[in-house]
């Protein structure tokens, strides 16, 4: 059996220079970590907001749910919050100043059943309506931070890599 010829070593090329560290370059280093920083962080809260919306409609359809008393209201208003006038079970007419949750469609002078949580009046729904219309809302509002977002961290990474 014939041997294979050894193919020469050759010496091990030397491995180039690491590019030095100088001030400058640590604090563009430091200061494109904080950018991201920031920019996460951002997103983190903005991300929470649109997660909130959800969980408080929820937390509020329980309450009304653990302690529910329904009336007839009349709708006074519907600007920037649907404002309902309705008597409760103790004959009090109730007017809540933080509006009427899930108001789409009323129109004002419409009566409509709502359901609301006995022990705190102002916490008061439209019938039938529950948190999950909460779900399209912070959806669409997540998307659009996800783009708003996207837009800068596709910047900095495609300067960054060239």
């Amino acid at each position: 059996m014939a041997e294979t010829p050894a193919i020469p070593a050759t010496p091990a090329e030397p491995a180039a220079p690491a590019t030095p560290a100088t001030p400058a370059r640590l604090i563009l280093r430091r200061w494109r970590r904080r950018v991201v920083q920031l920019l996460a962080g951002l997103y983190l809260v903005a991300s929470l907001v649109c997660a909130s919306l959800v969980v408080n409609a929820a937390v509020s359809d329980l309450g009304i749910a653990r302690d529910r008393g329904s009336a007839i209201a009349e709708v006074v208003s519907t600007g920037g919050n649907t404002v309902v006038r309705y008597t409760d079970e103790q004959g009090r007419v109730q007017t809540p100043q933080r509006g009427l949750k899930y108001p789409t469609g009323l129109q004002a002078g419409q009566r409509v059943r709502v359901e609301y949580q006995r022990s705190e009046p102002d916490n008061v729904k439209v019938a039938g309506r529950g948190w999950t219309l909460a779900l399209l809302p912070a959806l669409s509002s997540w998307l659009v931070v996800t783009a708003v977002a996207a837009v800068p961290a596709g910047v900095l990474w495609w300067r960054w890599r060239r």
